[in-house]
Order: structure tokens, then sequence, then C-alpha cells
């Protein structure tokens, strides 16, 4: 994996679902995610829910409706959900692991993008978002720390999504 996982700390788990957790990725406000290896040894990351959030009934509905509306959609510079149970003690789910700092992480450490690189941001973002409004989806969450930096281009993690026309989203609690 890259240099952006941490070791694991006392009390992350060793298994989410399916998959070996090898170490951590970040956490925030609605989780933690997680490296993971599958069975088949391909490089994932899992978020999983914080506690507190999976207690939560509209939370958890919410979470739920996001997994199978972000399952529908595909198009380039998209980070895939592939796997999923939101049913479970503490819901998760599971993308491919994609190397590269998030755009927040890059400004912070070497500053704005310029040139080339600020067009492929904008190329690569506005491409995302043609394919989750082409699936009938919007994405309410586009900001830089929801965008990794691949050596391949830009990737938009595909993770908070709602259906609808553009405009209309789920409300947060």
């Amino acid at each position: 994996m890259s240099s952006r996982v941490e070791p694991l700390q006392q009390g992350d788990p060793r298994r989410i679902g399916p998959y070996r957790v090898v170490g951590r990725l970040g956490s925030g406000g609605m989780g933690a995610v997680y490296a993971a290896l599958s069975g088949a040894g391909e490089r994932m990351a899992v978020k999983v829910v914080h506690p507190a959030q999976a207690a939560d009934d509209v939370f958890r509905a919410r979470f739920r409706r996001e997994v199978q509306l972000s399952q529908r959609v595909t198009g380039p510079c998209l980070v895939p959900v592939l796997d999923a149970d939101t049913e479970g003690a503490l819901p998760w789910l599971a993308t491919p692991y994609v190397p590269g700092l998030t755009l927040d992480r890059h400004v912070a450490a070497d500053g704005p993008l310029a040139g080339s690189h600020l067009y492929a941001l904008a190329a690569g973002t506005a491409a995302a978002l043609t394919a989750i409004h082409a699936a009938g989806v919007i994405h309410r969450d586009v900001k830089p720390p929801n965008v990794i930096l691949a050596p391949s281009g830009p990737q938009v993690q595909s993770g908070s999504v709602s259906g609808g026309p553009p405009g209309v989203s789920i409300p947060r609690r």
C-alpha cells in the first residue's frame, strides 16, 4: 500500500466482512477507513461506520440508500463501491484502494495545483459528476478530502450520493 497507510491502532478490527485489515487510512465524523486485502489479494479501502452512527435508525437508512445508489454509478474517475454490509452491527462499504493523496492533503503539503494538473483535476471531476448525474444520482459531498489524486488521474469517491433530481438530497441529522 502507500505511505498514507498508517499502522493499526489498539481496538482496530483485524477483519471486516471478507477483508483482512492491514492498516488505517483515516477517520472522520462518519467512521474509520481501513486498508484491507480481499481473499484474492486485491487492495481495498473499507469504511466502517462509527458505533454511535450505527445505532441511529435514520442514519442507517440513509447509509443503506447511499450504498445502493453508489453501486449503480459507474464511470471514469469514480471510485466504485464494490461490496457492503449495511445490516451488520457496524455497517461498512468497500471500494478498491486508490493510491495517492486526497486533494486537501496534496494542497497542504505541496500547495495548489496549477497548469496541466489543475486542468486534469477539473476534467476528471467533471467526468465523474457527469457519470453520477447520468445515473440519475447527485453527489452530496464533493470536496477536497473526497478526491484522490491517483497516478492515473483524479478519482472522486462516490460514497455520499442521493437519488433524485439535482438539488434534492436526503437530509442529514
